[in-house]
């Protein structure tokens, strides 16, 4: 009867569609001025035209996830799709992967291998070094150039303050679930006008374990019944003594931050940033627990550690001038390595294809206010990078031999320059009007030297673009409590190394992607148009609806080549292309009440919907189930308490694009039921200036089985989780 009960208020919930995400921190109303950063300079968020989710400090700490990609779920309004438990693909408004802008401090983090499949890069991203995440929905390529078709997700990290000779903060969190064991430090210290900031944290997490409560709908789908593992010179299938316990996922990952501050005057700043970031061996779970013939189709298959050092220098001004009143240079460095290491069943030969990137950019951006007009307008220059390499071990005798690589083994660079101007126009204190054009030039090289694998491949690939990315926006303040917002922009995505120069076996002897040097940019106009409303006190609605039109869209197509070996498979020929048209349309609904003065309701629901246009009009890959998170918040001195839900409709076999990302082969024969998770979870502060922070809660309370569509790996079961932090000021 409880189960029933509690069922119902949450269905109940759902149905009047109870929804809000904006500032899940203080859940403030949209109509507050809270400042944002995701357009490159603050501003309030009341003045720009579009959806925009922020996550403060002090919900970080509050939500206390495992991970940043579980964080970015409790927004209500990102989807996250997981292949392994050390994975986590964000999907905003249909768009995922490479089509989805991840920002770090102001500096882009795509590079040119992002592929368009699914990504683990923002695990990457350890959330205790964060001060705020800003979820920016809708194109952003005006500010940021490429990439940002469904939006950009902007990490802004800790800062060293001046204020504090010395301030220390160590967190202890463990869960049951996964056996999760983490710790992190953050130290600083301030002296005159100089600030220093160290942070580390480490985690360890064991295999998953899934929830026991299964729908009929469900079936047996995920459950782990038996499990590769190399005993002495040989693989054996060893039965699982427990089938919901995913072996294969376990996973562990280091995060180093320090930032050196200096600050010589009141209107200029130095700041120097270091982050280092690095794993062990991530299993690749979705593909360990494939079987072929009753045996599993893998002996190994794992990312190697993948590791991350990213160098910033930034200088800010604000120092007024004829040419500006506000001015930031950004120069960034990064080094990026990763491998993947797979290995057929009963097969001694490891095959070890590795990917080094480097990165370097510049960013100058300058804002100015002249009369009714904030000018804002920059540069950008972008230089990757790419070495790519392969090779074979033979686990018994050691012995090596070359193998494809998965990028040109000649190397390969590109090119990015930009410049944008963005005028924002406030005629009086109820109209605002955005307008903005970015002018781009681009080029790649590739360099393939060894084509006795493949003798198809060109000696090069070149290519040169300059697309053009605009838009407008229009504010209407009606009152203090009704904001109406429309905008139209466009945004584009270049083909990258990924896209043009990638050889790779998509899924194992079925489709063999190679090389096509003749792609031209993906772009996609959107329209969109939205209302924040306050009824009354204790009401506060959001609504918005988004239409779509994506052109020369990337998909995987036979090119007509005969089929190759790959791996020792005969597979058939693929390559992407510019090949289809497609459309999205979407919305999101929200509404907080205000119960009691310690009490609110609130949460989000999004349905996006999108088709490939032709004759048949087939479903668009990455398209997520509606989803959406209602929750009862308490709030009342250093006491915060939550009962929430994270809710997701069914995905129907007949929505699924069998030849894209959907991964169909990891759902029912129906495709993906419905479900919904209850959780809980409080803190409190207490002892001299809060600074004793005690965190638990309860995930999946009904140990409900569930997996988010398109995902390898089944979602927790119910977890048991604890956090303690102190901080010595």
């Amino acid at each position: 009867m409880f189960r029933l009960t509690i069922l119902c208020l949450i269905g109940y919930l759902g149905f009047i569609q109870i929804a809000w995400a904006q500032d899940i921190d203080s859940l403030a109303l949209p109509m507050q001025e809270l400042l944002v950063s995701s357009d490159r300079f603050e501003e309030k968020r009341k003045d720009l035209p579009r959806q925009i989710d922020l996550i403060t400090r002090k919900n970080i700490l509050h939500l206390n996830k495992q991970n940043t990609a579980d964080l970015l779920f409790e927004t209500g309004n990102v989807y996250i799709q997981k292949s392994q438990q050390g994975g986590g693909s964000p999907i905003l408004r249909g768009f995922e992967a490479n089509k989805v802008l991840l920002v770090l401090d102001g500096i882009r983090l795509n590079n040119a291998i992002y592929r368009g499949g699914h990504l683990q890069n923002v695990l990457r991203i350890e959330q205790q070094m964060l001060e705020k995440v800003e979820v920016l929905y809708g194109p952003g390529s005006l500010m940021y150039g490429s990439d940002a078709l469904g939006g950009v997700v902007h990490f802004t990290s800790l800062k060293p303050s001046l204020d504090k000779p010395i301030q220390v903060a160590v967190t202890s969190r463990m869960s049951s679930v996964n056996a999760e064991q983490t710790q992190s430090l953050t130290t600083q210290a301030a002296y005159k006008n100089w600030g220093v900031l160290f942070h580390y944290s480490q985690s360890k997490f064991d295999d998953l374990v899934q929830g026991k409560n299964r729908s009929a709908a469900m079936g047996d789908l995920g459950l782990r019944q038996v499990f590769q593992q190399r005993v002495g010179d040989s693989d054996r299938v060893v039965q699982n003594p427990n089938p919901h316990k995913q072996i294969g996922s376990a996973y562990q990952q280091q995060n180093l931050m320090a930032k050196i501050r200096f600050q010589p005057k009141v209107y200029a700043e130095h700041l120097l940033s270091y982050y280092y970031s690095t794993t062990g061996n991530v299993q690749r779970y979705d593909r360990l627990s494939e079987l072929e013939n009753k045996l599993p189709r893998f002996g190994d298959w794992y990312y190697g550690p993948e590791k991350m050092h990213f160098l910033n220098y930034q200088f800010s001004s604000h120092l007024v001038r004829k040419s500006w009143d506000q001015m930031r240079v950004i120069v960034a460095l990064q080094q990026v390595n990763e491998s993947r290491n797979t290995r057929n069943f009963g097969n001694p030969w490891l095959n070890q294809r590795k990917e080094k990137v480097w990165v370097g950019s510049i960013n100058i951006d300058m804002r100015k206010k002249w009369k009714i007009h904030e000018i804002r307008y920059g540069l950008e220059y972008a230089y990757n990078q790419i070495e790519s390499s392969a090779i074979a071990t033979h686990l018994i005798t050691t012995q090596q031999r070359n193998i494809s690589t998965r990028y040109p083994d000649g190397g390969s660079h590109t090119q990015a320059f930009g410049a944008y101007l963005h005028v924002s126009q406030e005629f009086n204190q109820r109209w605002i009007l955005t307008e903005g054009i970015r002018l781009n030039y681009n080029t790649l090289q590739s360099n393939f030297s060894d084509k006795s694998f493949f003798s198809f491949l060109p000696n090069q690939i070149k290519q040169r673009y300059a697309p053009v990315s605009a838009n407008i926006g229009l504010v209407f303040m009606a009152n203090k409590q009704l904001r109406i917002y429309g905008n139209v922009g466009n945004a584009f995505r270049l083909p990258n190394v990924d896209d043009i120069g990638k050889v790779f076996d998509s899924r194992p002897g079925s489709i063999l992607i190679v090389p096509n040097q003749n792609l031209k940019p993906e772009q996609a106009i959107t329209q969109e148009i939205g209302l924040d409303a306050r009824i009354r006190k204790n009401w506060q609605i959001e609504a918005n609806l988004y239409y779509t039109h994506v052109w020369n869209a990337l998909f995987t197509k036979s090119n007509g080549l005969d089929s190759q070996e790959f791996d020792g498979i005969i597979t058939p020929v693929f390559s992407t292309q510019n090949a289809q048209e497609a459309r999205i349309l979407g919305y999101h609904l929200g509404l907080k009440y205000q119960l009691h003065k310690t009490v609110k309701i609130i949460g989000s629901l999004n349905k996006s919907m999108g088709k490939i246009l032709g004759d048949s009009l087939m479903p668009l890959d990455h398209i997520p189930p509606m989803f959406g998170r209602v929750e009862i918040l308490y709030q009342k001195k250093q006491w915060q308490i939550s009962l929430n839900s994270i809710l997701s409709a069914a995905k129907p076999l007949s929505q699924y694009y069998l030849l894209g990302e959907d991964n169909i082969q990891y759902a029912t024969e129906n495709g993906l039921p419905g479900w919904a998770t209850i959780n809980m979870r409080g803190s409190y502060r207490l002892l001299k200036n809060n600074a004793l922070g005690l965190n638990a809660g309860i995930d999946n309370i009904l140990d409900q089985n569930y997996r988010t569509f398109a995902s390898g790996i089944s979602g927790a079961g119910r977890n048991f989780w604890f956090s303690l932090s102190y901080d010595f000021n």
